[in-house]
């Protein structure tokens, strides 16, 4: 007789080559993040920061376009060819971009880069939830965090390297190590007949009209921009900050990312340890306020103690940095976690319409962040991700009170005395 599924040691070794695909994708194409002073300068867009902004944002326009045909795309292809293809072209992509100077070409392709990603994270999680499934756990939190761990190390050996290495070499023999890890890692993947035991039976959803999805959608949007903005600065903004403003040398502006980063792995890996002693939402609520305030102690003592000791700048920023950075990590997931409390639409549908109104937001904020920091200058533009730590700390809160309100009528909608079943899954 012919297998129904997968063997679960099948799947494990699916679930750790996807933990080693993010790992070494996020090495590759987050590199660059330190180095991003050099590649503003070869681009000549030193003087001018709005228009590197608007590149940086208006680049977001491919993630949303990827969107309206990743599922079609996908469901032709299969998963395990998505995979390989994206990978293997944003890592090409990310090998040339140290030797573009011409920043209309650099635009579209971190463009093209950004469609690519989205088609390869879509396929990705896709694959990852089929040996979930299987395996009857939660590993989506172990790859996540597989990411944040490669931006981390990255960053630390980019900053080590960018003292020796040209920008180019660096960036291009990095890409050229992932492309074969990346061929050797996709032969491990799933084959088609793989995914098709492995793929849970879905009921079909009805479409459900935009005019009529529920208001509590479109805060969790809300929510989703404000939570993930403190992030995205810290990639986009912080390296050129140090360098700037700090004045810091490229060794020396990797710590306080790396500290940020840091803080990431640990939150994220730690938030079912978390959720399990506090409700996830009141918890990111929380960190929303703390990161606001560590992101603003950090900030301040950077400029204050660098007059007097650069390593001592250096290293109580990164301290502060690492708080805000604990902060910041269950944004996202506390987001996420809120969209099962909507009944009125599928939660297919309702991440989907999420995904695309938050999309739109960071790519605004992308280019007016360029803007503020060409005209009131780079440190005042740092107010804007603090005053998103604190929005994001308010969403959390109503989204919370929601979220605990829909849970309790749940558990009123027992008896009693009757038997609730319980499955619990161990990450």
């Amino acid at each position: 007789m012919a297998a129904n599924k997968i063997s679960k040691e099948r799947a494990e070794r699916v679930r750790l080559v996807l933990v080693a695909t993010f790992f070494v994708q996020s090495m590759v194409v987050t590199a660059i993040i330190v180095r991003i002073p050099e590649i503003i300068e070869n681009l000549g867009l030193s003087n001018n920061l709005a228009l590197w902004g608007t590149i940086t944002g208006f680049s977001g326009i491919g993630s949303i376009l990827s969107l309206l045909f990743a599922s079609r795309i996908i469901e032709r292809l299969g998963t395990t060819r998505v995979v390989l293809f994206g990978t293997l072209t944003s890592t090409v992509i990310a090998g040339l971009l140290p030797i573009i100077t011409n920043y209309v070409v650099y635009f579209f392709l971190i463009l093209s880069s950004a469609f690519i990603f989205s088609l390869f994270n879509n396929a990705a999680n896709e694959q990852a939830l089929m040996v979930q499934h299987r395996l009857k756990r939660v590993i989506i939190g172990g790859v996540h965090g597989a990411w944040s761990l490669g931006v981390g190390v990255t960053s630390l050996v980019s900053g080590l390297l960018a003292a020796y290495v040209p920008l180019a070499i660096h960036i291009g023999v990095l890409a050229a190590i992932g492309f074969c890890i990346h061929l050797a890692l996709n032969t491990q993947l799933m084959n088609r007949d793989e995914q098709r035991l492995s793929k849970p039976t879905q009921k079909h959803e009805a479409k459900i009209s935009w005019l009529k999805t529920p208001k509590f959608v479109w805060l969790i949007s809300l929510g989703m921009f404000v939570g993930v903005w403190p992030e995205l600065v810290m990639g986009d903004w912080m390296p050129l900050y140090s360098k700037t403003i700090l004045d810091l040398e490229p060794v020396q502006l990797a710590v306080p990312f790396a500290a940020f980063s840091a803080a990431m792995i640990i939150g994220r890996f730690g938030t079912g340890w978390i959720s399990e002693r506090i409700h996830v939402n009141k918890a990111a609520s929380l960190g929303g306020y703390v990161g606001a305030v560590a992101m603003t102690l950090g900030l301040v003592s950077g400029l204050t103690l660098i007059n007097y000791n650069v390593w001592l700048a250096i290293i109580v920023e990164s301290v502060f940095f690492f708080i805000a950075g604990l902060g910041e990590s269950i944004q996202v997931p506390a987001f996420y976690s809120a969209v099962s409390h909507i009944r009125e639409i599928p939660s297919s549908q309702a991440l989907a319409r999420m995904n695309m109104a938050s999309s739109p937001m960071v790519i605004s904020a992308k280019a007016l962040m360029g803007l503020l920091a060409s005209t009131v200058g780079l440190v005042w533009a740092m107010v804007f991700p603090i005053l998103a730590f604190i929005a994001s700390g308010l969403v959390q809160h109503m989204v919370g009170k929601r979220a605990r309100y829909r849970e309790a009528q749940n558990l009123n909608a027992f008896p009693p005395t009757g038997t609730i079943p319980v499955q619990v899954m161990k990450d």
